[in-house]
């Protein structure tokens, strides 16, 4: 690892953050790079492929078909756009505009979420209006059935985003919003891009479902649609019009279909024990050390996947320090932990352990416990404030080659 870094001039990362794009998301199985290398060097009619990829993803997913695009997000916008143009090839041309079709996106407000990047323009770069519904910290079955009613001649399709940046939004549970749309006749696109058990929104009636080949399939960076055939073709004809700047490659296609059949091999048992062994490592670690301030707790996944975490809250009047201070020289080390900081506004941050190369778990308490020392002496910056802390990443991006 040391190597790779040092001669690349990069800085070593540990990532206890999860599936984060900012990163690169996910370490890459060894069977997806091996199907990336038997396909670059040859050519093929990705017509073909997509068809292959279709068949052999969809048993898995218990879905009708199956289409690859260049990434979720990509997929995000393409599946609005079909909704909008059907298979007809003049409104495909004509986006964005999309004057004198049904274009209008049914959400709730709370997932109108920023996941590195707007949902509202993922869906708005397809030309189609917004129309949210609910108030800013839930929605009810009452007010979603209202604006269906309402709306309902304008409505192309429904939207329900499954991530744990919306989990604390007090939404219409996912069955019952599915239910809901289907009683209407409205179409329901999930953007599920960081869940693992793709199969259960086809399950609920889902028409299309979202997810990403790399987050958890540990595939190259491809966005997996699939969902009711008649939907899956349409959003294959974007590609002759906005879905051209999103082409995915082939060795995506197919890096993807290995990708998929190797996450559905996997012995589930040995990898939740494995995540748990490091937990509790890290629970002895910070009982042992018994940091002024420090609490902790295990926390599951809020959206359902099989996961266990370590949140850390520091109380600061007892610290000396605050967790944003913390995250912040944690990132910023040598070498880099990346925690996931996406609730860090409510006093926690959580380790997640399903990226970890073996032995970093102790690397990371090792550095914990370095880093802590300093912030209470105040030897290194300990009084990082939640605003300081919000703009940090906006800071980062405007001074990008600086």
């Amino acid at each position: 690892m040391k190597n790779f870094y040092k001669k690349n001039n990069l800085t070593p990362i540990i990532n206890v953050s999860g599936f984060m794009t900012k990163i690169g998301a996910s370490i890459t199985n060894s069977e997806s790079i091996k199907a990336a290398k038997e396909i670059f060097t040859n050519f093929v009619n990705i017509d073909e492929l997509q068809a292959i990829a279709s068949k052999r993803i969809s048993k898995h997913l218990n879905a009708e078909a199956t289409v690859i695009t260049a990434s979720a997000a990509a997929g995000l916008t393409e599946s609005v756009a079909s909704m909008m143009t059907g298979n007809d090839l003049k409104k495909i041309f004509k986006l964005p505009n999309t004057n004198k079709m049904k274009n209008k996106v049914l959400i709730q407000k709370g997932h109108l979420t920023n996941y590195g990047a707007e949902v509202r323009q993922g869906i708005e770069l397809s030309g189609a209006k917004i129309l949210s519904c609910g108030l800013k910290d839930s929605c009810s079955k009452e007010q979603l059935e209202k604006s269906l009613l309402k709306n309902k001649k304008n409505i192309a399709c429904a939207m329900y985003v499954v991530s744990h940046h919306c989990s604390d939004y007090n939404a219409v549970e996912i069955s019952k919003f599915l239910k809901l749309c289907k009683k209407y006749k409205i179409p329901t696109i999930v953007d599920a891009a960081s869940e693992e058990y793709m199969e259960k929104f086809f399950k609920m009636g889902a028409d299309i479902a979202i997810f990403s080949a790399h987050k958890f399939m540990g595939s190259l960076t491809a966005g997996i649609i699939a969902g009711k055939k008649k939907y899956i073709k349409n959003i294959y004809l974007q590609n002759l019009g906005i879905g051209r700047g999103m082409k995915v490659g082939k060795e995506a296609i197919f890096a993807a279909i290995i990708g998929v059949e190797n996450w559905y091999k996997r012995d589930w048992k040995k990898e939740i024990d494995n995540q748990n062994k490091i937990i509790k490592f890290w629970i002895k670690f910070l009982k042992k050390e018994n940091f002024k301030g420090i609490s902790y707790e295990i926390v599951a996944d809020p959206t359902g996947n099989k996961i266990n975490r370590l949140r850390i809250y520091v109380n600061n009047k007892r610290s000396k320090y605050t967790i944003q201070s913390l995250s912040y020289q944690l990132e910023k080390n040598n070498p880099a932990i990346f925690v996931r900081d996406d609730l860090i506004h409510l006093n926690h941050f959580e380790l997640d352990t399903c990226n970890l190369k073996k032995g970093q778990e102790k690397i990371i308490a090792k550095e914990l416990k370095k880093i802590i020392i300093k912030l209470s002496l105040n030897k290194i910056k300990n009084n990082i404030t939640k605003k300081e802390y919000s703009i940090k990443s906006r800071k980062e991006w405007l001074s990008w080659l600086n």
